[in-house]
């Protein structure tokens, strides 16, 4: 007898849902699974025999560690407040006023997130290193007083890079929130006496609040995962911060072997922390409905006028782009031009060379890490964008079973270091070596999959939200099957939002260097960690004229990204 057709439907959504829980624990829950075993054997790797609480004990009672996290904190703080004000700030100028040329503005605004973060790290230690900084240069012929007048390699200058490497994506997430809100209750306040300082106090900040949040604790765990900057910044100056030091129990203990139990060992750290902003998120997102700013009633926005501030606003935008654009680029290039690291001055235009480009083009080992970079950025990006469309799927289309253990999942390396889960990878590959994947590009894939993944889930599900299911109702009572809806109805809808989410998986890939650092071999070398390795290594021109190329591709995956968002309506981050 031929099952009905909604038994066949609860099948097909159960078979779906164990499917997705199987990826996803494959991709998220075993590395993680195994790196909290590894704490607890003797020499940190999670199959040998025995057990021991040494690993733990070392961990949690170094005298070092509250000086650790008080750093880290500190600097996850600073650049996500600094990162807010400015995408805030921006945001109301390129979204709620009348300021000029706007769109030209826009782009400008979104142009640095082609700048990876660890070469907005190495730019500014060329622009404001004690020694050969540019500004502290210009400061002391100005004054004829000897410098440095400012110190990059300080927590504050990690905190002034990180938040200017994040002000991008905080602008993004909070551009359409600030351009949502109506009109009608500012005219209401203009018209009882209330001055735009009040109104903006009283009515946009409140109707901003979750919102704002929201951006705020993305920002603070980007800040606490992040490697690059404070590899660059902080390491030469002795302020370490936890990516850092797990990275330095790896690849630089005090001892002879790396101390892959201790890293284990301060997982625990970070799923705790996982924990709390789960809970944190979830309370965010019930109160969520109290700050409604878009009804169904007359709904209407008009820009507010600048009159007399319009210069400095635009005055302020170029400012922003000089300070993440325009100037590092400007220290990278000319850095990339020259034989031997040195300031930017006439006297020296005469030994620009183009020979660190030329090198780079004739150099077989930085062809081959191009095309791994290629590889894996294009591999990533196809699998988050495939694996994202179907967790939103089915989160939020069917009634199956594990809807929001495949939620939390999807979003859980949200909060992960990227060195730690390439620690993780490393001992499950090592541990599975019948999977040949250990010391190839598909170890990178893997750990970019599983990194990129909350993106790609958040975007899928913020477009989910906005089609109503009455679509798939109609094709269903139409006698099509689950997959027949799936592909005429749900995939056309998602195709340009999943093309945004590939585009920024593929950006991002590209310019990566926390997973990369930790899981690359002799046969998986890719930019970003060519470029590191250049750059450790003392040879700062090379490592720059490959920056001046890796910024290239970025900002052509760039601009692709942007218009395909702009076609799609993918949710900013």
């Amino acid at each position: 007898m031929k099952a009905s057709a909604p038994a066949t439907r609860r099948a097909g959504e159960w078979a779906a849902g164990g499917a997705l829980l199987l990826v996803l624990g494959y991709l998220v829950v075993l590395p993680l699974l195994i790196l909290v075993v590894a704490a607890f054997r003797p020499h940190g790797f999670p199959f040998e025999p025995g057990v021991t609480f040494a690993h733990v004990t070392n961990a949690f009672l170094d005298p070092g560690l509250p000086r650790l996290i008080s750093g880290t904190l500190t600097f996850a703080i600073g650049a996500s407040a600094l990162a807010v004000m400015l995408g805030l700030l921006l945001a109301f100028l390129l979204e709620r006023t009348d300021m000029p040329w706007r769109g030209v503005w826009r782009a400008a605004v979104v142009l640095p997130m082609a700048m990876p973060p660890m070469l907005l790290g190495i730019a500014w230690t060329l622009l404001l290193g004690p020694r050969i900084g540019v500004f502290n240069v210009m400061l002391s012929e100005w004054t004829g007083v000897r410098g440095p007048f400012l110190n990059i390699y300080s927590l504050s200058g990690m905190i002034f890079v990180e938040g200017l490497a994040l002000a991008p994506s905080a602008y993004l997430m909070l551009a359409a929130p600030v351009g949502n809100i109506g009109s009608a209750m500012q005219e209401a306040a203009a018209m009882s006496a209330a001055g735009p300082l009040r109104r903006w106090l009283k009515i946009d900040l409140p109707l901003l609040t979750p919102a704002i949040a929201a951006c705020a604790l993305v920002m603070f765990v980007a800040g606490l995962v992040v490697f690059d900057i404070p590899a660059i910044i902080g390491v030469p100056s002795k302020i370490i911060v936890l990516s850092t030091h797990i990275y330095g129990l790896a690849h630089n203990p005090p001892e002879s072997l790396p101390r892959y139990g201790e890293i284990g060992a301060l997982s625990f750290l970070f799923i705790g922390l996982l924990v709390g902003l789960v809970a944190l998120y979830q309370r965010l997102g019930a109160r969520a409905q109290r700050y409604v700013a878009i009804t169904g009633r007359g709904w209407r926005s008009s820009p507010v006028p600048l009159r007399a501030w319009k210069y400095p606003a635009v005055a302020f935008v170029i400012l922003y782009f000089l300070l993440t654009v325009a100037a590092p680029f400007a220290a990278l290039l000319w850095t990339s031009l020259l034989p031997y690291q040195a300031r930017i001055s006439p006297d020296l235009i005469g030994l620009l060379t183009v020979s660190n480009h030329l090198a780079f083009f004739g150099n077989a080992r930085a062809i081959s890490a191009t095309i791994h970079s290629l590889e894996v950025a294009l591999l990533a990006a196809s699998a988050v964008a495939v694996l994202a469309f179907l967790v939103a799927a089915y989160v939020n289309r069917s009634r199956g079973p594990g809807r929001r253990i495949i939620d939390l999942l999807a979003a859980a390396p949200l909060a992960i270091p990227g060195v730690m889960m390439g620690m993780a990878l490393i001992f499950v590959y090592l541990t599975f070596d019948w999977l040949p994947v250990y010391g190839t590009i598909w170890i990178i894939v893997l750990a970019f999959a599983a990194e990129y993944l909350p993106f790609g889930s958040r975007a899928m599900n913020g477009v989910m939200s906005q089609l109503h299911p009455e679509l798939e109702e109609a094709a269903r009572m139409s006698g099509a099957a689950p997959s027949r809806v799936l592909r005429k109805i749900l995939l056309p809808l998602f195709l340009p939002a999943a093309m945004a989410v590939w585009l920024w998986v593929f950006a991002h890939a590209l310019r990566a260097l926390s997973a990369p650092v930790m899981l690359q071999g002799r046969d998986n070398i890719v930019l970003s960690t060519l470029l590191w390795g250049y750059w450790n290594s003392g040879e700062p021109t090379i490592a720059a004229a490959i920056g001046i190329w890796l910024i290239v591709i970025l900002t052509l995956a760039t601009i692709g990204w942007r218009l395909a968002s702009r076609r799609g309506g993918a949710a900013h981050v």
